[in-house]
């Protein structure tokens, strides 16, 4: 697979430098190659992924606050890949970090020392 785009606004940029909704579109489109870039952003670990919109693009999912990415998970419908990568995020956070997440009986996240 070519490293960098050849076509479009991004034209010579590397496929691995485009957010996954830009893919998502060309993917739609039936452009293949942007399908396989997909493939490789959701095999990788959610440690390594990066958020690709908002003033956070560039940043690791898990770098995120906790709380932005509750924000994520609750605000996002559960089909779209923000969701997913929200709650996997979470879910890495909660499994390596000192400061555990949960929820309250209202639902709030609380924080567990």
């Amino acid at each position: 697979m070519n490293k960098t785009i050849d076509f479009g606004i991004y034209t010579s940029l590397e496929w691995n430098k485009l957010s996954t909704e830009y893919l998502h579109g060309l993917a739609d489109m039936g452009n293949t190659k942007a399908q396989e870039q997909l493939a490789k952003v959701y095999s990788a670990p959610i440690h390594e992924q990066k958020i690709g919109f908002g003033k956070y693009s560039g940043f690791l999912w898990v770098d995120l606050e906790v709380d932005y990415l509750c924000w994520i998970r609750d605000a996002v419908d559960k089909k779209n890949i923000k969701h997913t990568l929200a709650v996997k995020a979470l879910n890495f956070i909660n499994e390596n970090s000192y400061e555990k997440v949960g929820q309250d009986e209202f639902g709030d996240v609380i924080y567990v020392d």
